[in-house]
């Protein structure tokens, strides 16, 4: 089991945010070796990130699809995106078995956003032959 708390480190000392609920979690453990770890806590995917995500990539991505027969809503597309690409793997300590489940883009970091986009980006040239922008690509419209 793996346990996670956010906590501030404030002039050498730490402060839990649920302390009481990272405490009772801690106490529902069975005895024996644990490893403590603690991390920077990363920042979460930006504002411009989604808009660009709602905005570009979901938009021409569901086109793509819809060019090529597939029937799909705008949220449909955003499903269909998180499971191929964002997929999180649940491992069961005791048998070592593995689930998988569909990871949320709202969870992301900003770096891992960006690798989302990357892998999508890649796919979409690929598979559905349809060129999605970088963000920061400035596109011209030849008229």
């Amino acid at each position: 089991m793996k346990l996670i708390a956010e906590a501030r480190i404030r002039n050498g000392k730490m402060e839990f945010k649920q302390r009481s609920v990272f405490l009772s979690d801690i106490e529902r453990l069975k005895d024996g070796d644990y490893v403590v770890s603690v991390e920077r806590k990363k920042k979460k995917r930006s504002i411009d990130q989604n808009k660009y995500y709602w905005g570009v990539v979901v938009p021409m991505v569901k086109h793509g699809l819809l060019d090529i027969g597939y029937r799909i809503t705008t949220e449909g597309t955003h499903e269909y995106l998180k499971s191929e690409f964002n997929i999180k793997e649940i491992v069961n300590e005791r048998t070592g078995e593995i689930l998988k489940t569909i990871g949320s883009t709202t969870e992301m970091s900003t770096v891992d956003m960006l690798n989302y986009f990357d892998t999508i980006r890649q796919w979409s040239s690929e598979y559905l032959g349809v060129y999605i922008p970088e963000p920061s690509e400035q596109l011209r419209i030849e008229v």
